[in-house]
């Protein structure tokens, strides 16, 4: 197995995590739900076009609208399960109306478990690539953390029951 290009995924893993939760985690996807999906859908989009970019740019010669047709259908679906999946920390902490003490929680801890063994878990015999994998870490946590103090801000929370004693006024 060649892993020349490893480091290309990694940091390709990296984007769609930030992108994902980046999308989520701003003060308009916590205002309006609809428009968290809406920017999800097209970040989706985007990150696949991404994806057959870094091809592109990796070796395969050819456009890139023969990239993307070219595909297997089954990698689309692939590409878009794994980034669902790594959107999940930050549109559920949205979705729920988590506070924003528990959403910086929540993408920093899921950031350290996912991409400090990163490296190691691609089993390359030659290098662990924890290096990466900790600078990587490293700037995701980072990136995140601005983000969220810049965009981010703390949900509205709306009453769902009128207290009893408003209910006797």
């Amino acid at each position: 197995m060649d892993f020349t290009f490893a480091p290309w995924g990694m940091a390709y893993a990296a984007l769609m995590y930030l992108l994902g939760n980046g999308v989520w985690t701003n003060h308009l996807s916590r205002s309006n739900a609809w428009l968290g999906w809406l920017l999800w859908s097209v970040s989706a989009v985007c990150i696949i076009v991404l994806g057959a970019v870094i091809g592109q740019h990796l070796g395969i010669k050819s456009d890139l609208t023969s990239i993307l047709g070219g595909m297997n259908k089954e990698n689309y679906w692939i590409i878009f399960t794994l980034y669902a999946l790594m959107s999940f920390p930050g549109a559920a902490s949205v979705l729920f109306r988590q506070s924003l003490a528990w959403t910086r929680f929540s993408l920093l801890a899921i950031a350290l478990l996912i991409f400090i063994p990163l490296g190691a878990q691609l089993h390359d015999p030659n290098d662990s690539r924890m290096g990466i994998s900790i600078g990587i870490t490293l700037a995701i946590c980072g990136l995140l953390w601005v983000w969220s103090m810049m965009l981010d801000r703390e949900p509205e929370h709306h009453r769902k029951t009128v207290p009893v004693n408003e209910v006797t006024q």
